[in-house]
């Protein structure tokens, strides 16, 4: 069982604290060996040390810990964000209603806001003391304004809400949180909404954020099974960051109640099938996160009688009845039978202690209370990982480095300050500087190499105006890369470095396959999870054009197989051209609406993109700074992981697409029956009659071969992937080179600077100190251990969080 949570937070702040009497300790003893001059810089380390454990104790005192809900279609997730609250507060239909984020921060007054957004259809403002119905209502009444008019209005904003409530979560659960800490429950839009600007910036809230992913496991139809996988990862990218901060929850379980006898049975087979699908779709699409997601935490849950279970229980007698009546009608199969056989048929006359055994049989039968469990221990597992390292990196920015570089740097200056050690450590440090110039140099040209030799390929493709494949050449340049130290230990974590392409391919090849079965079967379905991601205006009017496609007759057979067509007539010319007008059209529709797919996907991909080009900056500074203490042991170079692995996010992908097909002019001899007068025997060629002949007259005609779906879309895929690779793989390159060169110049200033710092500091210590052998042996030299020993123990402050 790992500590409390409030201890973690605890020893952490303990651990702090007694770094800071230690270097006052130190402070006062060098203090008795130093001239004056050094006060006014041991003066502002302490000022700033002060001022870094103040804000480090506060913070680690009033942490946020923020929850974020989301889920795959019809998976319960706002009933979830009910159960959380212990309320019915936020909007649930059977349809999708999670149109706009919702914000719920705890507080002891209940208060609602919908803030002001462009466009807003409905009532904006806020409103204090509000009942928990009128909250629902208000909610509700914002979101079906947004879904109803978002067609008409594509510009429109999604309403964004903040709720202030007591909910339950922190109120009874028993979390056992820092006492001061903030926490707050992100009720996130649906997969048709995340594309909006106000709820992305939510979304990234989420970076930081533990989330609950809510999966439906009501879904038996296969192929829609398949797609709630798919939304699975689609949430998961979203979301951002590893899925080991992930706690998936298969909601709806009790929907295997209705097994009878074997349900037990049948229920097992599932989980254990559905943690297993959700496992291999996970791994196959985010192979950096494998490790994380084989240790996958996954639970069972019925959101509907647990919230059912806590409103039983409600004081109110009429809301509780009103919550009995529910129980009674859907929920039978999770109540024992002995409790069910003595119950009243009327739930206005169950007693307060039947009410209690029900609600108690809900509670139990719907998993809620393994499921706050398992909730609890989530948190306390990751909760401490999320806040406290970057509490630490904070305090060693702002003070802990400092003082660090400070103690060992002086201490090992004054121990070379006499007249005849001076100059030696003069020739030391320019001896140090030249190795540790090479040795960065050595380290940027080996992180450097794979990445120019791909550069350098890419240039060559483009110059000769070639047709070869790039993207093939991206992960081998990984694979070479990942074959030496320190980049060897990176594993998998920089799979997305070369597995972008291929997730632009399969979005766009999801939206294809729903356009080319739309048209070959002649009915319209474009539900895929990709596709909901488009405006929703763009798929109407994608949908509506497929529809007059095949009112054209561009479906069945001639969709499947193309068709090579003769227009003769005026009617059939017009046939002809409106069916290549209207293809032509098509990919518009198509590029349009792919355009907005491909823009969720740049953002989730590029967003992988730069935490792996994050982690192997953090490999790399890694091992220079491991490299560089080795060079130089007594400077206490310090190279911070958290700023020089930042990167740049500044580059996007383009795509474009053509459709139609080419009419070309022909002739064709049209049989016409001429009259003509002939004189006949039987009159002895006095008389004329009339009489038909068949002549032949060349007529111009349309021809085309009217593609099949496969043919169309097979050439846009060719667009797409071939035509835009070697420009995108050139983007990713010359982007890559730039990052590194701005982590190698970042590194070379850090390093000079610093090494600067000892020299001035020798300086110093060569003018102002007169050292003889006694007080070398009996003050310094300890003085230089004692530094050494504060160095150490500042930088094992982060390790003490770790500790379970």
């Amino acid at each position: 069982m790992s500590k409390q949570l409030y201890k973690v937070f605890d020893e952490v702040e303990f651990k702090a604290q007694l770094l800071a009497k230690y270097w006052n300790n130190f402070y006062t003893e060098i203090s008795e060996h130093l001239p004056d001059t050094y006060q006014p810089e041991m003066q502002e380390l302490s000022i700033k040390l002060d001022e870094a454990l103040s804000n480090l104790v506060d913070q680690l005192r009033n942490p946020t810990l923020t929850l974020a809900t989301t889920g795959t279609t019809s998976s319960g997730k706002s009933t979830l964000v009910n159960l959380l609250c212990g309320a019915e507060i936020v909007p649930v239909a059977v349809s999708e209603m999670s149109a706009g984020a919702v914000t719920i921060e705890y507080s002891k007054e209940k208060s609602l806001i919908i803030h002001e957004t462009p466009g807003a259809l409905w009532e904006c403002g806020e409103w204090r003391g509000i009942r928990e119905e009128k909250i629902y209502q208000r909610l509700y009444e914002a979101m079906i304004s947004y879904i109803e008019n978002r067609e008409k209005q594509p510009n429109l904003a999604c309403p964004q809400s903040t709720i202030f409530y007591p909910f339950r979560l922190v109120k009874e659960s028993k979390l056992e949180l820092p006492q001061g800490t903030r926490v707050k429950i992100l009720d996130l839009p649906g997969l048709a909404y995340v594309g909006d600007r106000g709820n992305a910036d939510i979304i990234k809230q989420c970076r930081e954020a533990l989330c609950i992913v809510t999966y439906n496991s009501a879904e038996t139809d296969a192929h829609k099974v398949k797609s709630l996988l798919q939304e699975v990862v689609q949430q998961v990218k979203d979301l951002g960051g590893s899925p080991a901060r992930m706690l998936f929850t298969l909601n709806r379980i009790d929907v295997f109640r209705a097994d009878g006898k074997n349900w037990p049975e049948t229920e097992n087979r599932f989980v254990e099938k559905a943690i297993r699908d959700i496992k291999n779709e996970l791994t196959e699409q985010l192979k950096e996160y494998t490790e994380d997601i084989e240790k996958l935490q996954v639970v069972k849950l019925s959101t509907w009688p647990a919230l059912l279970a806590l409103q039983i229980q409600n004081n109110d007698d009429i809301y509780s009845a009103e919550a009995c009546k529910k129980a009674d009608q859907n929920f039978n199969g999770l109540i024992n039978e002995d409790i069910l056989e003595v119950l009243p048929r009327n739930v206005q006359k169950w007693s307060r202690h039947d009410r209690t055994r029900v609600a108690e049989a809900l509670w139990q039968e719907s998993y809620a209370e393994e499921f706050q469990q398992h909730l609890k221990e989530h948190i306390n597992q990751h909760f401490p990982q999320l806040v406290i390292p970057q509490l630490i990196e904070q305090f060693n920015l702002s003070a802990a480095n400092a003082i660090t570089e400070w103690a060992t740097q002086t201490t090992t200056a004054i121990l070379n300050s006499s007249e005849e050690r001076y100059q030696q450590e003069c020739e030391n440090i320019s001896d140090i500087r030249s190795e540790l110039e090479n040795f960065l140099e050595d380290s940027d040209t080996k992180l450097k190499k794979p990445f120019k030799k791909l550069d350098t390929k890419v240039k060559q493709v483009l110059a000769e105006d070639s047709k070869d494949d790039v993207v093939k050449y991206i992960r081998p340049i990984v694979y070479e890369l990942q074959q030496g130290e320190p980049y060897n230990e990176l594993g998998e974590k920089l799979y997305p470095l070369y597995s972008w392409e291929n997730e632009f391919q399969k979005g766009i090849n999801q939206v294809l396959e729903a356009v080319a079965k739309s048209l070959e079967t002649g009915k319209v379905d474009l539900e895929s999870p990709n596709l909901k991601k488009a405006n929703v205006l763009n798929v109407n009017l994608l949908a509506r054009h497929l529809t007059r496609l095949i009112d054209l007759g561009y479906t069945d057979s001639v969709a499947k197989e193309g068709k090579i067509m003769e227009a003769k007539t005026d009617t059939e010319k017009i046939q002809l051209k409106k069916i290549n007008d209207n293809l032509n059209e098509l990919a518009i529709h198509l590029s349009i609406v792919i355009g907005d797919i491909l823009t969720q996907i740049s953002a989730q991909e590029l967003e992988r993109m730069y935490q792996a080009v994050s982690e192997l900056f953090r490999c790399h500074v890694s091992s220079l700074q491991k490299g560089a203490n080795t060079i130089a042991p007594h400077i206490a170079i310090k190279f911070p992981e958290s700023e020089l692995s930042q990167v740049n996010h500044s580059f996007r992908f383009n795509f474009r697409f053509q459709a139609g097909f080419a009419i070309t002019q022909g002739t064709w001899q049209e049989a016409v029956q001429v009259e003509k007068k002939q004189r006949a025997w039987y009159t002895l060629w006095i008389w004329k009659k009339t009489v038909y002949e068949t002549e032949y007259q060349e007529r111009s005609s349309d021809n085309a071969k009217i593609p099949s779906v496969e043919d169309l879309l097979t050439s846009w895929i060719f667009q797409q992937a071939k035509v835009e690779d070697s420009q995108r793989v050139n983007q990713v390159a010359r982007w890559l080179l730039e990052q590194i060169d701005s982590l190698k110049k970042s590194v070379d200033q850090i390093q000079y600077d610093i090494i600067n710092r000892y020299q001035e500091r020798l300086d110093q210590a060569h003018q102002e100190i007169t050292l003889d052998y006694e007080k070398q042996r009996n003050v310094w030299q300890p003085m230089q251990q004692k530094a050494q020993n504060l160095a150490e123990e500042f930088s094992s402050l982060e390790q003490v969080w770790k500790v379970k």
